[in-house]
């Protein structure tokens, strides 16, 4: 029986099990991290209220809704581009890929995806509400804190 029909038998994944249990490493640069981070939440939150306040805008006479616009479509250009330029300079350390920058790569099985998001979405809300994340290109651990 060949190599490939075996594992394909067995039903097991193509990851090794030390991949899956590696410990996570620390993330040097943690302040880059958590703004790159605080920078995309505010992208996500920023769009849609942007939306709103520009059909409020056109639907409704005044200027009551003209402040409010031009508010959030600067904090949203703002955090997009400071957030692009940023993540694009934010490097893995194990395999030099953007883990922060979302592209048209092949990702790792193991990389943080929740279903309906994107795996930079996934890695961003991982990375604030756990304060852990794996790169999505070599699936490597990282981890906020001291070295142990």
């Amino acid at each position: 029986m060949s190599r490939s029909s075996s594992s394909v038998s067995n039903g097991r994944s193509h990851v090794a099990d030390w991949e899956r249990t590696q410990r996570a490493r620390v993330w040097k640069g943690q302040g880059r991290l958590v703004l790159i981070a605080l920078l995309a939440v505010t992208s996500y939150i920023a769009l849609p209220a942007t939306i709103y306040f520009t059909f409020r805008l056109m639907t409704e006479t005044g200027n009551r809704w003209h402040q409010w616009t031009v508010i959030s479509l600067t904090t949203l250009m703002v955090s997009l581009i400071v957030g692009t330029i940023l993540s694009a300079m934010t490097k893995c350390a194990l395999c030099h890929g953007n883990p922060m920058l979302g592209k048209n790569c092949r990702k790792h099985t193991l990389a943080n995806k929740i279903p309906f998001f994107t795996y930079r979405a996934s890695a961003v809300l991982h990375l604030l509400f756990t304060g852990r994340f794996r790169c999505m290109f070599c699936s490597t651990p990282f981890r906020l804190g001291k070295k142990s």
